[in-house]
């Protein structure tokens, strides 16, 4: 409290007594001096607050030039333009297909500043890529396209001269316009003698627009895939037959619609390393094709196949079927969209004496696998000392037919067998676990990844040693997957099944084993 406050004038604070007539006086004399005070600091206050604002204006300012300094000696700055080329690079090949889009690379990076800008529009390489999605619905087909076109113009432009690959999209949900199409289709053309890949994903009937590029010289086309967007069949599933009157360097060619006859094709097909056929057709379509046994007679050089296997063209003669050898081939994948003979006489005739990677798997759409699917089992026992990968999914096999097969792949490395819902195949778990047995008589010594579907009844003790075992061995296993399924009534108890094999199996994760328990889908 002031010291000039008199104590007769202090005991009245906070109190509801009046004051005396000479405390009044000394009051009112009070009250001027302590408001002539108060005028004083709050102009002391006043500079203080515009010498604070100085100041922090002064910091401000001295922090902004710092920061440009720092900027000046960024590690980045002093990059060397041939390390940015590189980083730039490799930043456009991570973007699988590269779209006009602000927020991904290239046109990212065109944003940081006008050095990288000028940078990135200096580099053909960074703008050989491109893919352009037209959209399922728009009320003007003429203005959509052609701001498509002008897009793809300005992004091959900085390209410059270099080979160019372009992927084009349509969902088909609503169809092109002819007039529309046909300026698609002359630049298709126009940029046929630079395209080195290119991947077209329309209708039937827009597909058979495009394709006046085939007639001209393809140079540098070294891949070509011609699919189907519609996921539902329609009543024109098929375009025109392909013929590819000048492409000497095609390797790769893939083809996906309703109802593929390769017969009348003109392909350089001995000049293929890799082929796909109706491998990525729609379950919905029911795919029809021709032998392919007859074509792959002409592809010696395949290294890699892909096959949907639907209802055949034309019912294949059993007694006339002709083995076929494709020497170079290394990885096979199958769809089977329904079960035919066919299947059987396809993988009886066949010989892949180099194959390292084969694939399986049942996509109808009905419940599960087929009763049973044993056709490429004899294929895989004749490529035993070759084969390192191999994959069933939704593939229905027979315990004993299964064990047979493994049993002769002595150099396996990776397994993922996924059978249907209807058939688990729970002794496979004990059959692979390693004993102190010699490993020649071990079943697939050298397994390093293992992938396995069973039922919610699954030991556990028997995973568990599975594990255990493949984890001490040499090789050791390195990845194991197990799909837990539930295809009856009862108490789901799934959960419990995986937190207790997490648990038992937690020392081999932290020894490096990457462990994957997951629910498998009702439908397998």
């Amino acid at each position: 409290m002031d010291p000039k406050i008199p104590t007769s004038i202090v005991r009245l604070f906070q109190t509801n007594c009046v004051p005396s007539p000479m405390d009044t006086q000394r009051i009112s004399c009070l009250l001027a001096e302590q408001t002539l005070e108060l005028e004083l600091i709050r102009k002391e206050l006043d500079r203080a607050r515009a010498e604070v604002l100085r100041l922090e204006a002064k910091h401000f300012g001295t922090m902004e030039v710092v920061q440009k300094l720092e900027a000046l000696r960024s590690p980045v700055r002093r990059m060397p333009i041939e390390i940015m080329t590189k980083v730039f690079e490799q930043c456009v090949q991570d973007e699988e297909n590269q779209e006009p889009d602000p927020l991904r690379a290239p046109l990212l990076l065109c944003q940081v500043c006008g050095a990288w800008r000028d940078l990135m529009f200096s580099l053909p390489c960074l703008w050989r890529r491109l893919k352009v999605g037209f959209p399922s619905l728009t009320p003007n087909w003429e203005n959509v396209m052609q701001s498509k076109i002008m897009s793809m113009h300005v992004w091959i432009s900085r390209a410059k001269a270099l080979p160019i690959s372009l992927i084009l999209q349509h969902p088909s949900s609503s169809p092109i316009t002819p007039g529309d199409l046909m300026s698609l289709d002359k630049e298709i053309l126009t940029l046929g003698c630079r395209i080195e890949e290119l991947s077209l994903r329309f209708s039937p009937l827009a597909l058979s627009s495009l394709l006046t590029f085939t007639q001209s010289s393809l140079p540098h086309l070294r891949h070509l895939e011609l699919h189907n967007s519609n996921p539902l069949p329609s009543s024109s599933d098929n375009p025109p037959l392909l013929f590819l009157h000048d492409a000497p360097n095609l390797r790769s060619l893939s083809i996906a619609w309703g109802s593929l006859d390769t017969a009348q094709f003109c392909v350089p097909w001995s000049k293929l390393t890799q082929l796909s056929l109706q491998y990525d057709a729609s379950p919905y379509w029911n795919p029809v094709h021709n032998d392919y046994l007859n074509l792959l007679r002409e592809c010696p050089n395949l290294k890699c196949c892909s096959i949907g296997i639907g209802m055949t063209i034309l019912d294949a003669d059993t007694d006339a079927v002709v083995p076929v050898t494709l020497p170079n081939l290394e990885s096979m994948r199958v769809r089977l969209f329904c079960q035919t003979l066919y299947t059987r006489q396809f993988f009886d005739a066949l010989h892949v004496p180099k194959l390292h990677t084969f694939e399986f798997q049942n996509v109808s759409l009905s419940m599960g696998a087929f009763a049973s699917q044993t056709e490429p089992l004899p294929l895989i026992s004749r490529s035993a000392e070759t084969l390192e990968n191999l994959s069933f999914d939704t593939i229905n096999i027979p315990d004993v037919d299964m064990l047979s097969c493994l049993s002769q792949l002595h150099h396996l490395k990776h397994l993922r067998f996924l059978p249907g819902p209807l058939q688990l195949n729970h002794n496979l778990v004990d059959s692979l676990i390693l004993s102190g047995a010699p490993q020649g008589t071990s079943i697939c010594p050298r397994l390093e990844s293992l992938s396995l579907k069973c039922s919610k009844r699954v030991s556990t003790d028997r995973v568990t040693e599975l594990v255990e075992s493949r984890c001490s061995a040499s090789p050791k296993l390195e990845e194991f997957c197990l799909q837990i399924a539930a295809f009856d009534y009862g108490q789901d108890s799934r959960d419990k099944t995986i937190i207790e094999l997490r648990e038992r199996l937690n020392q081999y994760v932290e020894g490096g084993l990457q462990l994957h328990l997951m629910k498998a889908k009702p439908t397998g």
